[in-house]
């Protein structure tokens, strides 16, 4: 639900109004310009320290934001009300935190008469009305009591946040006659990966400190890591091999999605859910890797010596090339053992996957040394920058924040051999590839989740999401289209 606080023919601005956070600040938690509370608990200013519920008001200016918009929403009608507010509809009016602190002040509110909203969003010239015209918004007509209740509602029943706010959607829905449209989206793929959203960004666990919020970027290390995990033998053992791994250079490394129960990447990058990745490369500046398992709908034709052709199936690495000098690579690799006697390419790093050239496939599908099945065929690929002077950081960081881990040599030769049996993508084929493609998965480690995570007041696994998250943005990228909806869900939006 989007409360529109301004619109002319160049902007729009509004706040999402049923985001509750679980997280409750005080007033020495609000700074000025100059990095000072503007309330200091105990001082002149104030003798009671406030408490504010934050509510999600939007991505401009939000939650995790160094600088964020804070808005506050009431109804109180007096003189200094009316100085430092405006008024939306009638009896809803919205100030800023410092006006807001003028109000409790002068003893005519207290901080529960607020709505604290971080946050805002917006729209240029034209693109809100281009939106309400596909549907992808409708417009409410109600009065400010009815916004009241929905809010007071929320607030007085202690509203989960990975309830997303759905049922005060529905309570608007209803109002203009969309009921039958709402109901037959509940439980919908679109609720679901809401719910997993606002559990990732609006609930924060009391037990943790000052990482509930974090600035994109932070570089971790491995003692941190190791503080993380269980002292174990298997796991220390791990901890030791990735930070000689590191030492010595990650090329050629191979890496497995996430295995936790809740996906890193059923939000963003689904590519990478339960991926098979090779880093090609690891320095000081950047991390660069390609995905594995995921065939496209294309084929490399390639011409031997005798002019006969054939086809091999190109698969997707990634989305990058390199801007101005080469756009979306084709790369060659195989990892057959006659191949390598005859110094058809090169290893990668360590590894015993080789990387070659065109020419080297030609030469060899020609003379009879490898057919077109012995290589895998490899299109783009993925970066990981490293701003720290020291180098660090890179996919290092996503490994140690475990949203991947280090596949065991010994396994490469299963996994490679499962992968090479997926066809190119089509509708008759998607299923197949994607089984081999957890198969090759499966081998790479462990998949031990003895108690399996739910999305919230749901019957459909985090694991089950983020599998047909996956399985969404293959049709959509890779096959041209969503064409299918899963029957655990009552629609599919």
């Amino acid at each position: 639900m989007i409360l529109v606080t301004y619109h002319d023919e160049h902007f729009t601005k509004g706040i999402i109004l049923n985001r509750p956070t679980n997280l409750f600040l005080g007033d020495a938690d609000f700074l000025n310009v100059d990095g000072e509370p503007y309330i200091k608990p105990g001082g002149e200013e104030s003798t009671v320290e406030n408490s504010w519920q934050i509510w999600f008001g939007g991505d401009v200016r939000g939650l995790y934001s160094e600088n964020s918009e804070i808005n506050c929403i009431h109804s109180i009608d007096t003189e200094t009300s009316r100085n430092v507010s405006e008024v939306l509809i009638n009896n809803l009016l919205m100030t800023n935190y410092e006006g807001a602190t003028q109000i409790i002040k002068n003893g005519e509110a207290s901080a529960s008469d607020f709505w604290m909203f971080a946050g805002s969003c917006g729209w240029t010239g034209g693109q809100l009305l281009d939106e309400l015209n596909r549907d992808s918004w409708y417009m409410v007509s109600a009065a400010e009591s009815t916004v009241w209740q929905e809010l007071i509602r929320q607030r007085d029943e202690g509203s989960d946040p990975r309830e997303a706010g759905i049922q005060t959607w529905y309570t608007f829905m209803d109002l203009i006659g969309k009921e039958d449209e709402a109901k037959s989206l509940s439980e919908s793929f679109a609720d679901l990966t809401l719910k997993e959203y606002c559990t990732e960004h609006l609930l924060f666990n009391a037990t943790n400190e000052e990482s509930d919020i974090q600035e994109d970027g932070n570089s971790l290390d491995l003692n941190d890591l190791i503080s993380s995990f269980s002292s174990t033998p298997d796991t220390l053992d791990k901890i030791v091999k990735l930070a000689l791994n590191a030492r010595n250079g990650l090329d050629g490394t191979l890496l497995r999605g996430s295995s936790n129960e809740r996906s890193p990447f059923t939000l963003t990058d689904q590519k990478f859910h339960k991926s098979i990745l090779l880093i090609l490369q690891d320095d000081d500046e950047l991390s660069v890797a390609m995905l594995l398992n995921h065939p496209t709908t294309k084929t490399r034709p390639i011409t031997l010596s005798n002019g006969k052709a054939v086809e091999m199936v190109v698969r997707y690495g990634g989305s990058f090339g390199i801007p101005g000098v080469i756009e979306q690579p084709i790369i060659f690799l195989h990892n057959k053992s006659k191949l390598k006697k005859l110094n058809i390419g090169e290893a990668i790093g360590n590894s015993d996957i080789w990387i070659c050239t065109e020419e080297q496939v030609i030469g060899a599908l020609s003379e009879g040394s490898a057919s077109q099945k012995d290589f895998m065929v490899i299109e783009g690929f993925s970066i990981w920058g490293k701003e720290d002077e020291d180098g660090e950081g890179g996919i290092l960081n996503d490994i140690l924040e475990q949203k991947f881990e280090v596949v065991e040599p010994e396994f490469t030769d299963e996994i490679w051999v499962t992968l090479l049996a997926q066809a190119p993508l089509s509708i008759d084929t998607i299923d197949r590839n994607g089984r081999m493609s957890s198969d090759a998965w499966s081998v790479a480690g462990k998949n031990e989740n003895a108690f399996p995570s739910y999305v919230y007041k749901s019957k459909v696994t985090t694991t089950e999401l983020a599998d047909d998250a996956l399985r969404y943005w293959i049709e959509a990228f890779l096959l041209g289209g969503v064409i299918s909806s899963s029957e655990k869900y009552s629609a599919f939006d």
